[in-house]
This record gives C-alpha cells, structure tokens and sequence, in this order.
C-alpha cells in the first residue's frame, strides 16, 4: 500500500506540471536575456535561468508535455499491438503461434535504448520517430505477457464454456481474454511507461529526441553538464523531476502488482 500511495504521489507532481504547462506557463520558456544567465531563485524565476538567461521552471514545464506524451503514445502503441499479436500466439498455438514469439524473441534480446537508438538512426530524429521506437521495444513485453496469459486462462471454466456454445475465436479473445488480462497490463504497463520516459531523455540527451527549440528533460540535462561547477544546482533540477517521472511508475507499477495479488489471494 506504500508503495502504491508513494508512486502516485510522486506521479501528482508530474501530472500538476503537465497541468501547468497547458494552463499558463510562468514565462516564456524561450525567451533568452544574457545579461541574466545564471541568476539565482527569485520571485521571477523560482527556479533561476539557464546559461541563455531562460527561465527553467518555465522549460522545465513545457518539457513534461514532450516526455509524457511521447512515453505514453509509445508504450500505448506498443501495448496494443503487443496484446494482439501475444494473444493470437497463445490461442492459435502452432505455427503461428511460434512465428509470433520468435520474433518476439528476436526484437527482446535487444536493450530497450540500443534498440531505440538503431531505429532513431534509421528514422532519423524528432518526437514521432522517437514514440515508434519506444512502440516497438513495448511490444514484447506486453506479447510475452498476454501470450503466457493466454495459454493459461485457456483451461478457465469460462473459456470452456464459450468454447461450447460455439463462440467465435474473435469474441473469444477480446470478449473474454484480453479484458480478463486487464490487472496484468496494467502492472506492466506502468512498468514500461517509466522505460519510456527514461529512453526518450536519454534520446534527447544524446541529440536525437525532441529538437530545440522545444525544451526536453533530457536535452536540458545535456545543456547542463557543462555548467556543473558554474551552477551546481542546475543539472539537478532536470535530473530529480526524470528521477520522479520514472520512479513514479515503477513504484506505481509494483504497487499495483502487490494489490491484485493481495486480492486475488
């Protein structure tokens, strides 16, 4: 139950961000004044100014519309595709079942973020190309999981009976199987989001992710490396609300899997 309650406290303080950044953002995230650069917390700016003299509360904002929404539309991709073709293995079995997790297979022995970083290459950069490849490394994993689910629930009762009435194999594995399978995706879902959130700043980190002008988590971090012992302060503003973003699904996550075995117990 801590857990649970720890993550989605630290995920309110993303969501509020992301709130923020819709409704009013404290200053223009781009505005540069050089005469500034470096300035302390103030009323003005709570957080203080980049090397450019840009606000980086304001920055740090608009960033959690990119990372969130990338992460999210990623992942979301990912799961769906993942639940379908993870499915259709488990019940169909045989050699449609086993083309499916050997690619499966083949895609989940690359690291997520090595994985990102050849399609990005290919793709080239940019936000979308960023969400693409955080689908396509979700996919195994929410495969894998609705493949062994499925297999599993097929000696169900209730499977048995809409087998008997002559249910239809489509109304069988999304009336029946998928739904049933709800509590695991979630788990797993929650799981992957705080992985894409830390691909896509790596990405961003690195250059390829999202393009300036537009402010990234990572791309911040970037900039702030070089500025360590100028201004200590700065590379940990980005870095603890990345630390928040994917601690916060992980504990969400595992909060999650300890409720439904508590209720499933």
């Amino acid at each position: 139950m801590k857990t649970l309650i720890t993550g989605t406290v630290m995920l309110s303080v993303i969501v509020i961000m992301l709130l923020i950044s819709w409704i009013d953002l404290p200053s223009d995230p781009n505005a540069m004044n050089i005469a500034n650069r470096f300035a302390p917390p103030s009323g003005e700016h709570w957080l203080g100014t980049d090397q450019y003299g840009r606000d980086i509360l304001s920055r740090l904002l608009l960033a959690s519309q990119s990372a969130l929404t990338v992460s999210l539309g990623g992942v979301g991709s990912g799961m769906l595709i993942g639940c379908i073709l993870g499915a259709v293995a488990g019940y169909m079995k045989g050699l449609i079942g086993s083309v499916i997790m050997r690619a499966m297979d083949v895609l989940f022995a690359f690291p997520n973020l090595l994985l990102a970083l050849m399609l990005v290459t290919v793709l080239g950069t940019g936000q979308v190309n960023v969400l693409l490849a955080i689908a396509v490394f979700s996919v195994p994993s929410f495969a894998r999981l609705m493949y062994g689910f499925v297999l599993e629930a097929q000696s169900y009762g209730y499977i048995k009976a809409a087998r008997s009435y002559n249910a239809g194999h489509a109304v069988i594995l999304f009336r029946h199987l998928i739904p049933a399978a709800l509590p695991r995706i979630g788990v797993q879902m929650s799981l992957a989001l705080g992985s894409g959130i830390l691909t896509e700043t790596a990405l961003s980190f690195l250059g390829l992710g999202v393009q300036p002008p537009h402010p990234s988590w990572g791309g911040m971090l970037n900039e702030a490396q070089s500025f360590m012992y100028l201004a200590p302060a700065y590379p940990l503003i980005p870095g603890f609300v990345i630390f928040l973003a994917v601690a916060g699904f992980n504990l969400l996550g595992d909060g999650i899997a300890a409720r439904h075995k508590e209720a499933v117990s």
